[in-house]
């Protein structure tokens, strides 16, 4: 027998070997991400739940009696009877008043500064 035909099955078993390894790794490469995009995804929901969760209870605080006496009280200025109302006065700060400042003169150079400059540079 030739080693020609054993030489090809060698060789189509290593290709054939060679893509398995191939498609598991790709397969491995995707369940990791997979993974990987579940945890995030998890971790937004939980905090997609307490949100919710806090959202339910400001729903429940807002259909309270308290909420709205709470909320006339402090933007309206309600009171109820017998209450004082004390209003604090805000003082404004004065502003500074900024000094006039003069324009700084641009110096001048005489002819003989302009031409030693022109010829010789700065």
């Amino acid at each position: 027998m030739s080693r020609l035909p054993i030489q090809t099955i060698a060789l189509f078993l290593i290709i054939v070997a060679a893509f398995f390894l191939w498609d598991f790794s790709q397969r491995i490469l995707i369940n990791l991400q997979l993974w990987q995009l579940e945890k995030t995804y998890e971790q937004q929901v939980r905090e997609e739940e307490m949100r919710n969760t806090e959202l339910r209870q400001l729903r429940d605080y807002v259909a309270t009696d308290e909420f709205v006496n709470d909320y006339a009280r402090r933007n309206w200025r309600w009171a109820l009877p017998n209450d004082t109302v004390v209003i604090p006065q805000i003082t404004p700060v004065p502003t500074p008043t900024p000094r006039p400042t003069t324009p700084t003169p641009i110096p001048t150079k005489t002819l003989q500064q302009q031409l030693f400059d022109f010829f010789f540079g700065p």
